[in-house]
């Protein structure tokens, strides 16, 4: 076999002889030529013979190649290159011996001295640069020499690399580090390191390196895990830390298990020195084309012994505590996202929910700390093909946590609503013409009616009493006023109660379930006298609800008795029409820059029906005798189920609103162009309306408030905005309104004025973003306050927002308030490596900072340091981090801080 490898060396070498240097003169690398002719790279391929060699060699040379037939060696000189297989190498200078089966490449040296074509090998993904390589293709065994390899997020020095068949190696007089430079700022120095690819890094006994100066720092043994490219099951390692409520703790440890290509699974814990612990399962799942997801679970136990000890006492003395008592907490998340796809159903999910102290316990933020209300909702919606119909399933949830107060005798339930389920059916507006006659439209006034309609069911539960009692204890007492506070405080007092499977009955019976009907009428639009457009409109709704109450006096018992129905119907209507029209007037100035100067006017005018929805004929509220003499007027018959149903009001509506919109924009000639006849525009004022309502049906009061808007862009980077309302009726001398027109005069206005300043940036930053962020201290830390990206390409930003409120008392006995209130933000680079953010909010009406913060980010190129200030509030405190920038090295780190849970 070895002879037809002969054979066939040989017969390339005569053909390429001419071209060659001569076969029997070696070249050396120190030697070779620097500036040769350029010659077309030569490329030679062997075809796979069938013995040790079980692929084709191909291989080629920027400036020659030797062949020594008799040898059975081939050199390769300038840029070098050789593929095997998955194995590649490049080098200034390559020996191929066929007879031993091993390739050699070294570097060359240029005039200056300075060594080029440094060998690199390549087997898979694996990269390695060295001073001289040597490889067995048969045995796949290899020596390289001062070699630098790349494993997982680390890097590999070492002066002597062994490879074996099993394409693990063996480093002598290594340094480990995440440090990509030549001479690495740090390394983990160890006399042998061991690395098995894609799986892990061994070492013996090693010590830490910084800026060339050894440290004490070490262990006998250290473990590096190199995961693959694609996701694999392992063991998670905990980080470590300490606090003042919970000690020492490891968190974050566990198991993360690859379930196959589109699931994985990681379950972690923290335990606590002080008792208490942590479990949490978390779910990602994936499918490309299809939807991805991620699902949480989470179970915290935060055991505080002193806290239950002063729980008792400071409740009693109406005091605070500092920290929560003990308490056991559960928290959900899931998000799920699909990817549309016409004619298919979209099933989403968006679930935050849990116990109400599970947030503050373990607080990740400021905003989550402070967030009284969650949301939840899992939908499905489709539209059904080559139709105007679609429908829905969402099943809804919010609760609310009664706020972040530590004060325990302020301490309020948590209230949790569902909507379970709200069944959706809806039709687009369609045309009645097209619907009736199935013809195509030719353009008659009556082709443009239109009609849609939409029916929502929804079953409304919440852990709160409000059921109406069967029966009203009304006191016995002289004022009417007084039997009406007492007949009201007894029908709208809730109270909260536990969620558990006890209280389910009282859950279904305390909801309350309704159908809302709309329906969308179109008339179109019509053009009048040329230059107005009227718009006609009509609306009906009607709601079905299961309860609807009725009222009963007895006097024998003096005691207001209710009766429920099972059925109630709420309708409303209203008719209206607008009438709009657009006016625009343009003054010629023939400047030099200002050409021309054009005023917009947009005014409208619409008229507005609704029947008084309190008179007895729709019977929505009724008067309620609840003493001999004693009444209550106005009192709804839907009662509690006011909480959802939108049940209208009482009052005649027919009137007309006024409505006028102003734009002035000016024409100037660009100032990049000035030679010719090119022109931009600038707009002077965005937008200046006033809007008010006249109502004709009612017996006072008739003309509404005025009010005033106007939004412009001040020198294209400062934003004003000034809105103020005119009251044009009069005040006597005790500060009440009579109903006598007078000269409008403004109740109140607020302005505000809002710059952002950022230069444009130079693209992308070239700092990678740190991925070690300190561990959380019992998942309470400052985390919020360290910068999760810094983009140093970005020299400074700036941005500014002044409010100020001022409503003015028409009444003499009420002060007039005026409230101004001024917060910045922005960061500036102070070098090429250092950058602070900062941020500000000051009150002038109380004269204080009431929120501010300061950021101090340091590049260390492989480190990070980052200072995180908050001077003001309960997350008053600091953080100082200095880490290592790689995950893989997450726990090298030094950690300094004072929050609002350990001070």
């Amino acid at each position: 076999m070895r002879y037809k490898i002969f054979y066939i060396l040989l017969l390339q070498f005569i053909t390429i002889a001419p071209f060659l240097a001569s076969a029997q003169e070696v070249i050396s690398p120190a030697t070779l030529p620097q500036d040769t002719l350029t010659v077309s790279p030569d490329s030679v391929a062997l075809a796979a013979p069938q013995g040790d060699i079980q692929t084709t060699i191909k291989y080629s040379a920027s400036d020659s190649i030797v062949l020594e037939a008799n040898n059975k060696i081939a050199h390769l000189y300038g840029n070098a290159k050789i593929e095997y297989g998955t194995v590649s190498l490049e080098a200034a200078y390559i020996e191929i011996n066929y007879d031993t089966h091993v390739l050699s490449a070294t570097p060359a040296t240029d005039s200056t001295g300075k060594e080029i074509g440094v060998p690199v090998f390549k087997d898979g993904g694996e990269t390695f640069a060295a001073k001289k390589i040597a490889y067995n293709i048969k045995s796949k065994k290899g020596l390289i020499s001062e070699v630098v390899t790349q494993q997982g997020e680390g890097y590999i020095h070492g002066e002597i690399v062994k490879r074996n068949e099993k394409n693990e190696f063996s480093v002598f007089h290594a340094q480990y580090t995440t440090c990509n430079l030549e001479h690495p700022h740090f390394y983990i120095n160890a006399s042998k390191i061991k690395a098995i690819p894609n799986e892990k890094v061994l070492s013996g006994p090693f010590n830490l390196v910084i800026g060339d100066i050894p440290t004490p720092l070490g262990f006998a043994f250290g473990l590096f895990p190199t995961p693959k490219q694609n996701r694999s099951s392992g063991i998670l390692v905990p980080t470590f830390g300490e606090s003042r409520a919970r000690g020492f703790f490891l968190s974050n440890g566990g198991y993360y298990l690859a379930l196959n290509d589109y699931i994985g699974t990681s379950i972690t814990g923290d335990i606590y020195s002080l008792g208490g612990y942590k479990v949490n399962m978390n779910n990602s799942y994936f499918k490309r084309y299809a939807y991805n997801g991620n699902l949480s679970i989470a179970y915290d136990y935060f055991k505080n012994d002193e806290a239950d000890i002063e729980q008792s006492r400071a409740a009693a003395a109406g005091g605070r505590l500092a920290l929560p008592p003990t308490t056991r907490s559960i928290w959900i998340n899931w998000s799920h996202s699909p990817v549309q796809k016409p004619g298919r159903g979209r099933f989403s999910a968006n679930v935050s929910a849990g116990s109400s102290l599970f947030n503050r316990v373990n607080m990740t933020s400021s905003s989550n700390y402070l967030t009284p209300t969650f949301t939840s909702s899992i939908s499905y919606q489709k539209t059904i093909p080559n139709s105007p119909f679609s429908y829905g399933i969402t099943l809804r949830q919010s609760q609310r946590n009664g706020g972040a107060t530590t004060d325990l005798t302020k301490r309020s339930p948590t209230v949790m609503s569902f909507v379970l389920p709200d069944v959706n059916f809806a039709m687009t507006q369609m045309s009645i013409f097209e619907m009736l006659t199935n013809k195509v439209p030719t353009g008659e006034w009556y082709e443009k009616f239109t009609f849609g309609y939409n029916v929502n069911f929804q079953n409304n539960v919440v852990n709160e009493y409000g059921t109406r009692p069967a029966t009203l204890q009304v006191l016995p007492v002289n004022s009417s006023r007084a039997s009406a506070e007492v007949f009201g405080g007894g029908v709208d007092s809730t109270r909260a109660f536990p969620l558990n499977f006890n209280n389910l009955g009282a859950l279904w019976r305390n909801g309350q379930r309704q159908a809302n009907h709309n329906f969308s009428i179109g008339l179109g639009n019509y053009k009048v006298a040329r230059h107005f457009n009227l718009t006609p409109s009509v609306n009906y709704s009607e709601i079905w609800t299961d309860e609807r109450f009725s009222y009963t006096y007895d006097e024998a018992t003096r005691t207001v008795r209710v009766d429920t129905a099972n059925f109630g119907r709420v309708y409303q209507y209203g008719a209206g029409a607008s009438l709009s029209t657009n006016i625009y007037g343009t003054v010629q100035v023939k400047g030099k820059r200002v050409e021309a100067i054009r005023h917009v006017m947009r005014p409208a005018v619409a008229y507005a029906f609704s029947p008084n929805y309190g008179s007895s004929s729709f019977d929505y509220y009724r008067e309620v005798q609840i003493g001999v003499t004693d009444t209550i007027t106005n009192r709804p018959v839907y009662g509690r189920a006011r909480r959802f149903t939108n049940v209208p009001t009482g009052g005649l509506q027919s009137g007309l609103s006024f409505n006028v919109q102003n734009n002035v924009e000016m024409k100037v000639r660009s100032k990049s162009d000035s030679t010719s006849n090119a022109f931009e525009k600038i707009s002077l004022i965005d937008n200046l309306g006033a809007s008010t309502f006249y109502n004709f049906a009612a017996d006072s009061f008739k003309l509404s408030n005025i009010n005033l808007n106007l939004n412009t862009r001040l020198f294209k980077i400062i934003n004003f905005t000034l809105t103020s309302t005119l009251d044009p009726y009069l005040y006597n001398t005790e500060g009440r309104r009579i109903n006598k027109y007078v000269m409008p005069r403004f109740s109140n206005a607020s302005m505000s004025l809002g710059a952002s300043l950022n230069p444009a940036s130079q693209g992308a930053s070239e700092t990678a973003p740190p991925t070690n962020l300190p561990a959380l201290e019992d998942g309470i830390g400052m985390r919020q306050n360290l910068p999760s990206y810094v983009d140093f390409k970005i020299p400074w930003t700036l941005s500014m927002d002044f409010t100020l409120y001022y409503a003015r008392s028409l009444n003499p006995n009420v002060a007039s308030t005026l409230t101004k209130n001024f917060g910045f933000n922005g960061s500036v680079n102070l070098t090429d490596k250092w950058k602070v953010a900062y941020n500000a909010y000051y009150d002038f009406t109380n004269n204080n900072i009431a929120n501010a913060s300061l950021n101090i980010h340091r590049d260390l190129h492989c480190w990070d340091m980052s200072i995180s200030w908050i001077p003001f509030g309960f997350m008053r405190g600091y953080n100082l981090t200095i880490n290592a920038r790689s995950s893989l090295l997450r726990d090298l780190r030094l950690t300094r801080n004072r929050s609002g849970w350990n001070r």
